[in-house]
């Protein structure tokens, strides 16, 4: 379509400001539904389970991520609605709106939910960090106290933006919100490499010893990525180094950003629902070392039995594989 239809007094720059804004929100909308997916395909799972085995703690972190990114996307759109239609004549156009408005109740509601979702997401991959090195609380200390610095630089940012002083974009709040990315990130990647790290460990000792056939679902690749949350690690380094930098392309990232947040732990939990993610019992189970994986018994046609020495107690007597977990025992 002809140029000639833009709305008069607009830069280019300024209108690939606002395709930006619009287009960030189109696809926080087409992540909302992959969470929503992986959302209800989770709680069902869970809660086909007896009664008595609902894990009903991670029933409720579920709820909490859907309700949280729920109230962020509809924020967002609504604040949309009012920065292209509702007040489209506003002088300096949308841009200047989004600036001048950005703190108003529906969009700083949708920003809180975000932010809450982030504290949620970070101690959800720290959780499961304690988890995989086998509750060791000394190296669990310093990624605590990160995610405590972060919880206390997001709050002093949303303290910023309500200010009527500042907005998003102001000094102030830019300069608190890169300590607050870089927290929530660096804490990411770091649990993210350790958690890779422990699994490929484990994957790698398996195979050596009893074969690639045997470092089965707690050991794969997709394992490393999702119990790690890669995902959101990746795509929040990617915005922090566009938001330091000021480019446009922030504005794409950003509002997809509160829903992978959410959708990296809820993988995450829909792993362990389908029983295929790492648990205390994966970790340790029967087994005295913190490097046991989860194969708890493994025979093979001959007569005898040994032990194979990499932290794991083997006796092979017949050609079947059996996996313990939780208690029960499946032959592959």
């Amino acid at each position: 379509m002809s140029s000639s239809f833009a709305p008069p007094g607009e830069s280019a720059y300024d209108l690939w400001i606002e395709r930006s804004n619009l287009n960030g929100v189109i696809l926080s909308a087409v992540a909302y539904g992959i969470l929503f997916t992986v959302t209800f395909q989770t709680l069902l799972l869970f809660l086909q389970r007896p009664k008595s085995k609902i894990p009903w703690g991670s029933v409720t972190y579920i709820c909490v991520m859907f309700i949280l990114a729920s109230i962020g996307l509809g924020g967002n759109a609504k604040f949309n609605q009012m920065t292209f239609i509702d007040d489209r004549n506003y002088p300096g156009g949308p841009n200047a709106f989004t600036i001048d408005f950005y703190a108003t109740p529906v969009n700083l509601s949708s920003f809180i939910s975000y932010t809450v979702m982030s504290w949620f997401a970070d101690g959800m991959v720290l959780w499961r960090f304690n988890l995989i090195w086998n509750h060791n609380y000394w190296l669990s200390a310093f990624p605590a106290l990160m995610l405590a610095g972060s919880i206390a630089s997001s709050i002093a940012l949303v303290i910023s933006v309500t200010n009527s002083g500042n907005t998003f974009w102001a000094s102030k709040s830019v300069q608190i919100g890169i300590a607050y990315w870089s927290l929530s990130i660096a804490l990411n990647i770091i649990l993210t490499v350790l958690i890779a790290s422990r699994i490929w460990f484990l994957r790698y000792r398996i195979r050596r010893s009893l074969g690639s056939q045997h470092s089965g679902q707690y050991l794969s690749v997709t394992a490393m990525l999702v119990e790690s949350a890669a995902l959101y690690a990746v795509w929040s380094t990617v915005f922090l180094v566009c938001y330091a930098r000021n480019t446009p392309f922030q504005n794409i990232l950003l509002p997809p950003l509160g829903q992978i947040q959410g959708i990296a732990p809820l993988l995450i939990l829909f792993r362990v629902a389908q029983g295929r993610g790492w648990s205390q019992s994966t970790v340790s189970g029967n087994y005295t070392q913190p490097s046991r994986i989860p194969v708890s018994e493994v025979t093979v046609n001959g007569a005898g039995s040994r032990n194979i020495e990499m932290g794991l107690k083997v006796n092979m007597r017949t050609d079947r594989v059996t996996h313990w977990d939780d208690g029960k025992g499946s032959s592959v």
